[in-house]
């Protein structure tokens, strides 16, 4: 994947420029070989390996110079831009591989900005690089009122290129996020929907969507689609849902125009979603039968203010809902902040539940859980909340017991756990409760405090736990819960940060790379 970066200041390699990386290792084994070649000390100089495409350069001599050209197109496609043009200079039997490697053209933020000034190094590579191309990874192209045409001019010909053809990932956003929407005055080029028919990836960020498109577009291979702060409405959003007839994966951040959306996807699997008061306020999943996860994108306190999912037969992730979601519908469950409205009906499809809640909400919380009886992961991110009294908690009836305490539960994880006693009673509960538990996480700034998990263990009584087959585990490390990276790994739970140890630093709102 050839990755363009600010450092790059020539297009046209050096050749006496020093070897990649990847190629010092095998160095001295092949000079020695040139050496015995050209004789040593007056010995008779040794024949060329049969077959060999000597041409002066040790590098025809080298074990991987004999791999086949696509081997090694595929390995300079994984190297820097400036490395992969730098083979070029290593010999005649290298010269041709760059251009016939994939096109993998992604722009980092600090190339976006001296791009202002300097736009010939992406037109440059376009134009020398006959292709094919795999991924366009263009985010944070800045502008100012001034130079929208200019900007916009510029990626029109940059996707009209023929280097381009057959891509199959494209990412672009415009200007750089900020706390509240920005304007959005930037129009999306039309020439960035030619590559429909081949796009799996497509992610758009802070502009306007055409408010007309042909009725034939159609996205035939597409699985994952993120809109990030996209004015679109929502006849133009539905036109490009059903076009999407492989979609597996959709991210709705921060939309603007459309007040309500409706999602109908036969063969969408997962959904993250986030909007701020001045967005699309309802997100109606009417017609989704393979839907899996549905997943609030942090932080979770800005979401949807009603949320209905209303045909998600096999519904097994959710969260990470709050009170500020007036009202959550799932199939004839309907939840008023955490409120259930009636505790008759259940949802025995999902397995995993996260939740944005405090210790003043024990009892609602309690009552939500009657409502997914079949849970078996269940995940909490503590906020600050008033000193609970642990006696207005209606205990759970040994003749009427929460189902998935009692039977199902077996993960338990509390993030953004302080060591508060109002956090260690809200805690407490839940593991003097659940009678099968088999792993407890505890996610603290004091993770690594000895003598503070000490005090800890003691506050949560862990002697006298409920099931004996786990132990509270304390953990120093940052929340990943509803962050944007693991919404579209679908193998994964989304919530889990121990499968995604470099995932639970990424800040939170950092878009997918």
């Amino acid at each position: 994947m050839l990755q363009v970066n600010a450092s790059l200041r020539h297009h046209c390699p050096n050749p006496r420029s020093p070897l990649p990386p990847a190629m010092e290792k095998a160095a001295p084994t092949a000079v020695a070989r040139k050496r015995e070649s050209d004789g040593i000390a007056g010995s008779r100089p040794r024949n060329r390996a049969r077959g060999g495409n000597y041409d002066g350069n040790w590098v025809a001599e080298d074990p991987i110079s004999r791999l086949p050209d696509a081997i090694l197109g595929t390995i300079i496609s994984l190297l820097p831009t400036k490395d992969g043009e730098r083979t070029q200079a290593l010999s005649r039997r290298w010269h041709h591989l760059w251009c016939s490697a994939p096109l993998h053209l992604q722009a980092n933020s600090s190339l976006c900005s001296s791009l202002r000034w300097r736009p010939t190094i992406i037109n440059r590579i376009l134009s020398d690089h006959p292709g094919p191309a795999r991924r366009f990874h263009f985010p944070f192209i800045q502008f100012t009122p001034g130079d929208i045409d200019s900007r916009r001019t510029e990626l029109d010909g940059w996707c009209q290129s023929r280097a381009l053809d057959g891509l199959q990932e494209l990412n672009i956003y415009y200007g750089r996020w900020s706390r509240e929407p920005p304007h959005i005055s930037f129009l999306l080029p039309t020439s960035a929907l030619r590559f429909a028919p081949t796009l799996l990836v497509l992610k758009i960020g802070s502009c306007n969507f055409p408010s007309e498109i042909s009725p034939s577009l159609s996205f035939p291979l597409l699985k994952q689609l993120i809109l990030r702060c996209v004015s679109i409405s929502e006849d133009v959003f539905d036109q490009v849902l059903s076009g999407c007839r492989a979609l597996e994966s959709l991210q709705l951040w921060d939309i603007l125009t459309a007040r309500r959306l409706h999602i109908r996807s036969l063969t969408l699997r997962s959904i993250g979603s986030r909007a701020r008061s001045a967005c699309t306020q309802e997100l109606v999943i009417e017609d989704a039968p393979c839907l899996e996860r549905f997943v609030s994108l942090y932080p979770p306190d800005i979401s949807f203010e009603t949320i209905r999912v209303i045909g998600a037969p096999k519904l097994k992730i959710l969260g990470l809902f709050s009170p500020c979601v007036s009202t959550l519908q799932i199939a004839t469950l309907v939840v008023k902040g955490m409120s259930p409205v009636s505790l008759a009906n259940s949802i025995c499809t999902v397995k995993v539940l996260a939740l944005y809640s405090s210790g003043s909400q024990l009892n609602a919380v309690l009552n939500i859980l009657r409502c997914f009886p079949r849970l078996e992961k269940l995940y909490f991110t503590l906020k600050k909340h008033p000193k609970m009294d642990m006696k207005n908690v209606h205990l759970c009836d040994p003749l009427d017991p929460i189902e998935c305490l009692a039977i199902h539960l077996k993960k338990l994880v509390f993030e953004n756990y302080k060591g508060r006693h109002q956090d260690a009673d809200f805690a407490k509960f839940f593991i003097l409760t659940a009678k099968v538990l088999k792993e407890i996480k505890i996610s603290s700034p004091k993770g690594n405090d000895i003598k503070w998990v000490d005090d800890q263990h003691k506050l949560l009584q862990v002697e006298d736990r409920a099931s004996r087959d786990a132990g509270p585990e304390f953990r120093s490390e940052f929340s990943c819960l509803g962050k944007t990276k693991q919404i579209h790994d679908l193998l994964d739970d989304p919530f889990d940060c121990s499968c995604c140890r470099i995932k639970c630093n990424v800040l939170s709102g950092e878009s997918c790379p």
